[in-house]
C-alpha cells in the first residue's frame, strides 16, 4: 500500500510526540512492505534527521489556499495514494486533509490528544453556569467528532479510556472508532542499578497543556530538601523563556533546560519522569521512560492515565492538580530507593504490552480493514 501522514507541523521524533509516534508507525509499515510519505505544511530546510518516509510540504503559505487543495489532489494521484492518515483529528485543519477529491483514498483520522479535553471545565460563574456550559461544549464535542466520522473510515483514539467516554458524556457510538494505544520500540534494557539521581521533564515547554510552571513550583519545594539531586527539562515550546525566568524568580538550583535533545540517554541515567499537563493523549514519554526503569508520576489527569500507571506498582498517580499530593509523592519517590527499585522493574515489564510488536499488528489490521470496507 502506499500511505501518506498528512500533518500540520514538521514530523521530527525529537521535536515533539506526533512526530515520534509517526515516526514509529512509518518505520513499522516500511518494514512490512508498505510504500511512506509524508505531508506537511511546516518544512525544516536543515533538518539532517533520516526520515522513514518520502517528505512534501505544502508550496502556499496559506494553509487553506486553493493551490494548497490542487497540491495535495495531485499528490494524491501522483503516488497513487491508498490511505491518508490524518494526524491532526483534534483540529479544524482535518478539513483540509480529508478533503481528498475525487482520488478514492481511505481515510484514517488520529487522535493524538484527549477528545473530550475542557468538557468539564470550570467557568468560575457558579454551579448552573458550569451545567449549561458543560451542556454546550458537549455538543460542540459531539459536532466535531460527528464530522470526524463522517468524513474518516476510521477514528483512532489513544484509549478505550476515550472511547467509554464518549459512549457515556456525548450517547455516541460507532464501529468506525478503533482505541490503539501509542507504540514504542525498545532497546536492549539496562540494569536499574546504574541510575543517577535525575528527576525529568521530558515535553513541549508550555504553560497551557504540559505545565512546565507547575514543575518548577514543585522543584522549589524539594531541591533544597534533596541537594544531591537534580532536574533536567527535556524540550523546547513558546514559553521557554518565561520558564527560565521563573526559575531564576523561584531561585531554583540543580535544574537544567537542555531543550530539544533525543531523549534516550536521558532515560537510561534517570530515576524518575515527571508529567504536570493537565491533559494527555496517552502520555508517550512515560512509557518510553519506563522501559528504561524510570518511575513515572503523574496528574491523574486524564482518563488513559490507568493505561500506563497502575498505582504504587508502575508509578505514583497523584490526585488530579493538587499541588501538595505531587510534591509528598516525588519527595516518597526521591526518598525510598527500594521502592524507587521495585517500581522500576515493574514498569519495565509492564510496559512490553506496548511494543511496536504488539501495537503494529493492530494497525495492519486496521489499515486492511479500511481497504476492504469492514
Amino acid at each position: 500500500m502506499n500511505i501518506l501522514f498528512a500533518y500540520r507541523n514538521w514530523l521530527n521524533p525529537n521535536k515533539g510526540g506526533v512526530g515520534r509516534v509517526a515516526d514509529t508507525l512509518a518505520r513499522y509499515f516500511g518494514e512490512n512492505g508498505h510504500n511512506m510519505y509524508y505531508l506537511n505544511f511546516q518544512y525544516e530546510e536543515k533538518d539532517e534527521y533520516e526520515f522513514p518516509a518520502k517528505i512534501y510540504t505544502l508550496p502556499n503559505p496559506d494553509f487553506y489556499s486553493s493551490a494548497n487543495l490542487r497540491f495535495y489532489h495531485q499528490l494524491l494521484n501522483d503516488l497513487a495514494i491508498d490511505i491518508v492518515v490524518n494526524h491532526d483529528a483534534s483540529n479544524k485543519r482535518s478539513d483540509f486533509w480529508l478533503n481528498t477529491g475525487k482520488h478514492p483514498a481511505k481515510k484514517i483520522s488520529f487522535y493524538h490528544t484527549s477528545p473530550l479535553h475542557g468538557l468539564n471545565r470550570d467557568s468560575g460563574h457558579g454551579v448552573f453556569v458550569n451545567y449549561v456550559m458543560r451542556k454546550l461544549r458537549g455538543v460542540k464535542y459531539k459536532m466535531a467528532i460527528l464530522s470526524l466520522l463522517k468524513k474518516s473510515d476510521k477514528l483512532v483514539l489513544l484509549s478505550g479510556e476515550f472511547e467509554k467516554s464518549i459512549q457515556e458524556k456525548l450517547k455516541l457510538k460507532s464501529h468506525k472508532i478503533v482505541p490503539i494505544s501509542n507504540a514504542c520500540v525498545f532497546d536492549t534494557l539496562q540494569s536499574t542499578s546504574t541510575k543517577k539521581k535525575q528527576v525529568l521533564f521530558v515535553g513541549r515547554v508550555d504553560w497551557s497543556s504540559k505545565r512546565t510552571d507547575k514543575m518548577l513550583r514543585i522543584w522549589a519545594n524539594l531541591f533544597n530538601k534533596h541537594p544531591q539531586w537534580e532536574l533536567l527539562i527535556l524540550g523546547d515550546g513558546p514559553d521557554r523563556k518565561k520558564t527560565e525566568l521563573l526559575a531564576k524568580k523561584l531561585e531554583l538550583k540543580n535544574i537544567v533546560f537542555k531543550g530539544f535533545v533525543d531523549p534516550e540517554p536521558y532515560y537510561k541515567q534517570a530515576s524518575i519522569i515527571c508529567l504536570t499537563s493537565d491533559y494527555e493523549g496517552f502520555g508517550l514519554v512515560m512509557v518510553e521512560a519506563m522501559q528504561f526503569g524510570v518511575v513515572p508520576i503523574a496528574f491523574n489527569n486524564w482518563v488513559s492515565l490507568k493505561d500506563v500507571i497502575v498505582h504504587e506498582h508502575t508509578g505514583l498517580v497523584v490526585n488530579a492538580n493538587d499541588m501538595h499530593d505531587f510534591i509528598a509523592k516525588l519527595d516518597y519517590l526521591i526518598s525510598d530507593e527500594n521502592e524507587r527499585e521495585r517500581m522500576a522493574l515493574n514498569a519495565k515489564e509492564y510496559v512490553q504490552k506496548f511494543h511496536i510488536d504488539v501495537i503494529g499488528p493492530q494497525w495492519l489490521a486496521l489499515l486492511k480493514s479500511c481497504m476492504n470496507n469492514d
